[in-house]
């Protein structure tokens, strides 16, 4: 499952070439995406790259034109640029050329809402009937806003409130075991069963865990203190060398050590 750092690396595989750059051709080679071929011509053939951005596991080409390609990474897309000689994969919904020779690739499975072409800059229609929530990474996902949107979700797992896309974008499977573990809390812990200083200290952790993973993402999965490195059957504890238990939340696989991480 691809998760926030995995599409922050696809993004510094492409963005410093890509930035700046005039788009000689769109090529759709899935006709479900959700992208008119008319309007790609008109608001992308011909026009620059302005800004390569990304929210959530969101990312957004910004163009000139005013108008924007946003991809949903969703649990395998891929973008990154090959050469126009290498014929595109099966997988291949949209194709970027640029008169040096260069394509930007974006590949994924199926889905219809994988793009959308956007006029302007408001992504709040992207998520669907609620909206992209707040990206963990952004200045606006303060511990007072972390704390009231944890409020409004009572009922959730700590687990499903992280990975809730209406309520914070971007989190996986992987990253929010990996908060819960390195905050001390259960995953399957309720929401409303915490505290305002218990919430505090997950929203330092969400930070700490994604920016390490996010700049560091070598060391970070080499780094023996962290659960990611240790997700298999009858793997132990970093920490405590326990016996790592694994539950099902959100219909996923869930690691928890049951001597570590606190259940209030």
């Amino acid at each position: 499952m691809i998760e926030l750092p995995d599409v922050e690396r696809m993004i510094e595989g492409f963005a410093g070439y890509a930035t700046g750059k005039t788009i000689s051709a769109v090529l759709i080679d899935n006709a479900d995406l959700d992208v008119d071929p008319k309007v790609a011509k008109e608001k992308i053939e011909s026009h620059a790259i302005d800004a390569v951005e990304r929210h959530g596991k969101n990312i957004v080409l910004r163009f000139r034109s005013e108008y924007s390609l946003v991809f949903d990474m969703g649990d395998a897309g891929r973008i990154y640029l090959e050469s126009q000689t290498v014929p595109p994969d099966e997988s291949s919904g949209i194709r970027l050329q640029f008169a040096a020779g260069r394509e930007l690739r974006f590949d994924a499975p199926g889905a219809r809402d994988t793009v959308r072409l956007v006029e302007g800059t408001d992504l709040a229609a992207l998520g669907g009937p609620e909206g992209l929530g707040i990206d963990p990474l952004s200045d606006d996902l303060t511990v007072e806003t972390f704390v009231e949107l944890a409020v409004t979700h009572p009922r959730s797992s700590l687990k499903g409130f992280l990975m809730n896309p209406a309520a914070i974008a971007g989190i996986g499977n992987e990253y929010a075991d990996e908060i819960c573990f390195q905050a001390g809390y259960r995953p399957d812990l309720k929401v409303g069963r915490m505290n305002e200083r218990q919430l505090e200290r997950v929203h330092l952790y969400l930070r700490r865990v994604l920016r390490r993973a996010t700049l560091h993402w070598q060391a970070a999965h080499a780094d023996p203190g962290w659960l990611i490195n240790h997700r298999g059957n009858g793997a132990a504890c970093p920490r405590c060398s326990t016996e790592l238990t694994t539950i099902k939340l959100k219909g996923l696989k869930t690691f928890v050590c049951v001597r570590c991480q606190r259940a209030a």
